[in-house]
């Protein structure tokens, strides 16, 4: 079963604590059928109501303008009203960026050189649950360098207080998961 790089990217929202939050836009229609969502990373609209009713409306999202659509018919004064679900923190093509990082953290650490196919965004060769684990790992490590704790089903990282740089606690939690394969790990200064 191939991975993907958003595979890796649902276990860097879980560490950095980056879930899931519905939003909604109330937009008094005049002369224009486009409304700009308030909320960047938007991942779905699941609802466009006019005048309180989502019965006919047809309506399409751009991802990227995070613009939404209605090419039902609309009279000015009609309320629109548009559902949708977004990530407060990070969209999904800044987080499959950190995780492309972390691959190149995994190579240079003398790991494993995984290679991202640009056409499909999978990953070759297939890591294993431990090694996409240490990729959201090192993924969340690059975004939130100052977190003390990381934990996922297969590793734990506690970092001291006396904060070591983000490049050194990539480097060791590399280390730990070449050296051990499993339990509950520290890293001292």
């Amino acid at each position: 079963m191939s991975v993907t790089l958003s595979d890796i990217t649902s276990i860097v929202r879980n560490l950095i604590e980056d879930y899931a939050k519905t939003g909604k836009d109330i937009f008094t229609y005049g002369s224009s059928n486009i409304f700009t969502l308030t909320e960047s990373n938007v991942s779905s609209v699941t609802t466009v109501l006019v005048n309180d009713i989502s019965s006919g409306v047809s309506y399409t999202y751009s991802s990227s303008t995070n613009k939404v659509t209605v090419s039902s018919s609309l009279t000015s004064g009609d309320t629109v009203e548009v559902d949708y679900s977004y990530y407060p923190n990070y969209s999904d093509t800044e987080l499959e960026n950190y995780v492309k990082n972390a691959l190149v953290y995994l190579s240079i650490s003398n790991y494993y050189t995984f290679t991202v196919d640009t056409d499909d965004d999978e990953i070759y060769p297939d890591p294993t649950e431990k090694e996409k684990n240490l990729l959201a790992m090192v993924a969340a490590i690059i975004i939130e360098p100052d977190n003390k704790n990381y934990r996922l089903p297969d590793i734990s990282i506690s970092v001291p207080s006396s904060s070591l740089p983000t490049d050194e606690k990539i480097r060791r939690t590399i280390a730990i998961m070449k050296k051990n394969v499993h339990g509950l790990f520290f890293i001292s200064d």
